[in-house]
């Protein structure tokens, strides 16, 4: 090959690749000024995040338990709803009651209408019952002035002292709260006479 460039070799030739030759030509990168006042804002913004996250969780645990509470509430008022009206009707308890108790004293005259009583006043309580309102057992039982409103004390040795021995009304409750208590009598025990011996 004859010509103009016959004396220039290959290794003289330097080839220069682009991208060395755009990293030579482009300026350098300089890191942001502002680095440090970004990294602080990004700190308070973080800070902020956790104070609006906890607010919120504490807000949400109210809210939580407002929603629980009234739940309660509306449960308790469904389930009471109708102590005012069972606490009217024990007084017709009571009167039925006395009627069978003066028809069983009567003559046998009165034998159909004391079943009529009876079947009546059964009847009513079945009721009461099945809306949550029972008697409670009464006599027998140490006194409870939760449960009991002594009326009278009766002296007697034939029961321990505080314990209900007569009943004049009859206590209910309506599902697990007194709806009223029951009117009784409580044992007193007699002192105990001192022997001439234990007096000398």
């Amino acid at each position: 090959m004859n010509g103009e460039f016959d004396d220039i070799r290959e290794e003289d030739i330097e080839v220069i690749p682009p991208e060395k030759e755009e990293c030579e030509t482009s300026p350098p990168i300089s890191p942001p000024r502002n680095q440090d006042k970004l990294v602080q804002e990004l700190e308070q913004k973080k800070k902020e995040a956790a104070e609006l996250n906890e607010k919120y969780l504490r807000t949400y645990a109210d809210f939580e338990n407002y929603r629980k509470r009234m739940q309660r509430d509306l449960a308790d008022f469904r389930r009471y709803a109708n102590e005012q009206m069972a606490q009217e009707l024990l007084s017709v308890v009571d009167h039925l009651g006395l009627a069978i108790k003066h028809a069983s004293e009567a003559t046998e005259t009165t034998e159909g209408l004391r079943q009529g009583v009876e079947l009546v006043y059964k009847q009513l309580r079945d009721i009461l019952e099945k809306f949550g309102v029972t008697p409670f057992k009464a006599e027998g039982e140490v006194f409870n002035p939760a449960m009991h409103d002594a009326v009278m004390q009766v002296m007697t040795s034939e029961a321990p002292s505080n314990t209900v021995v007569q009943v004049f009304q009859e206590g209910y409750r309506y599902y697990d709260k007194i709806l009223r208590h029951a009117k009784v009598g409580v044992a007193k025990n007699p002192p105990v006479e001192q022997t001439t011996e234990d007096s000398e």
